[in-house]
């Protein structure tokens, strides 16, 4: 019996939509960051992703906001193991063959790393995860709730996951509650990994089911799913925006990121601006703001570098301050150190760099509509999350290889906390 489930679940996975094969796969991104991760075809691809997500809601789950993200299950050996996503894509093997709570400190101290907390987590929960899988094949990917038992408060359950995220409420006559009551720790689980998987990106969605995971021990296994599944309707106004969008800018977008300089310009450069915009809690003023941003960054690294290489000369040498126009995209002379290759390239392909944001604001403002529909069905759900401003919600949505989450809310204290 357990070999026919696991066949049949390897063959959902097969089965799911192709869009999902060209994804990062073991990492669902937000919508609108697809279109500098992977150009106009990854832009069509978010699209395309919204448009399956309305028409097939029951693939929907909640994104819960727990922390640690951990990885457990058996291989094809069939011995237990729990571990981290960095110790699963560990390329010679040795962080999944971990296979019980002194192994896992053993492996963390053999590289020099002390996380103590951590491991005291993991011996608190192996034994029932381990129980609790104890028929199942493969790996599930969950991320801790809580990790001692919870007091019931007036009708409700109340924890915080993440200490830099959203405090949970669970109604304690719910079908979540009666998981949760009396156990001593908490794991909600998202996706399944096959067990001759060597990296998570062999992972996919259980679509808020557990698998073959039982709960039959003292941790809860929590599934993800919607109350129940959404009727949803896609804003043709805004759907039509990005698909004129792509059209129209497309290619210079693809003309930007294909001849980008260095291998961290996407995220190391585009990727931050865009969280450094979020964190500020301003979408206003991205491509001039860019510019200024990735000039003054550059900027501050020449200038370290620079400093560096005097003060190695002469140790009482003052710190370089380079030249900071305010305005980058004015044509005025600059100092040979600032004509760097991002410098040039973004000057060359500002049309790119404009599409960019085009392309980007577009999707991003079709992804908030649908989270905002799914934030509204998911208020009967029992389970329901507060951010610190006691703004009410859900931290996010999981469907089709995307998350779609309100940044500016829950993205947005994280980044604050931290």
């Amino acid at each position: 019996m357990v070999l026919t489930d696991s066949i049949i679940l390897l063959r959902n996975t097969i089965d799911r939509l192709s869009i999902n094969e060209a994804l990062n796969k073991g990492h669902a991104p937000h919508p609108e960051d697809y279109v500098y991760l992977a150009g106009s075809s990854g832009a069509t691809e978010a699209i395309q992703s919204a448009i399956q997500t309305i028409k097939n809601p029951k693939t929907i789950t909640i994104k819960w906001d727990g922390y640690p993200a951990l990885i457990f299950g058996r291989g094809t050996d069939g011995q237990f193991s729990i571990m981290d996503k960095h110790m699963f894509n560990k390329k010679d093997g040795t962080g999944r063959a971990v296979y019980s709570p002194e192994q896992f400190a053993q492996y963390d101290a053999a590289r020099g790393v002390n996380r103590s907390d951590l491991a005291v987590l993991i011996n608190q929960i192996w034994a029932g995860l381990e129980e609790s899988s104890a028929n199942a094949i493969g790996y599930y990917w969950g991320d801790l709730l809580f990790s001692k038992p919870l007091i019931e408060q007036n009708g409700v359950y109340v924890f915080k996951a993440n200490p830099n995220g959203i405090t949970y409420t669970v109604q304690a006559d719910s079908s979540v509650g009666k998981l949760i009551k009396n156990k001593t720790a908490g794991i909600a689980v998202h996706q399944y990994i096959p067990p001759g998987a060597i990296t998570t990106d062999d992972a996919s969605s259980l679509d808020g089911k557990l698998g073959q995971l039982k709960n039959i021990s003292n941790v809860a296994i929590l599934p993800s799913a919607m109350p129940q599944a959404p009727n949803l309707k896609i804003d043709s106004t805004l759907l039509a925006n990005a698909q004129s969008e792509i059209k129209n800018h497309g290619a210079a977008l693809d003309s930007l990121l294909a001849n980008a300089p260095g291998a961290s310009f996407k995220e190391g450069l585009v990727g931050v601006y865009f969280n450094k915009k979020i964190r500020e809690g301003n979408l206003n003023n991205l491509l001039n703001g860019f510019y200024d941003y990735s000039f003054r960054a550059k900027a501050a690294k020449i200038a370290k570098e620079q400093t560096a290489i005097l003060q190695k000369k002469d140790p009482n040498a003052a710190a370089v301050i380079p030249e900071q126009p305010n305005d980058f995209i004015a044509s005025r002379p600059m100092t040979a150190p600032m004509k760097s290759k991002v410098e040039q390239h973004l000057n060359t392909h500002k049309a790119g760099l404009i599409a960019l944001f085009k392309i980007w604001v577009s999707i991003y403002k079709l992804k908030m509509d649908i989270w905002k529909k799914l934030d509204d069905s998911a208020k009967s759900s029992p389970v329901q999350g507060q951010l610190d401003d006691g703004t009410a919600g859900q931290e996010g949505f999981v469907a089709n290889g995307f998350k779609y989450v309100n940044r500016m809310g829950f993205s947005r204290q994280n980044f604050a906390a931290r």
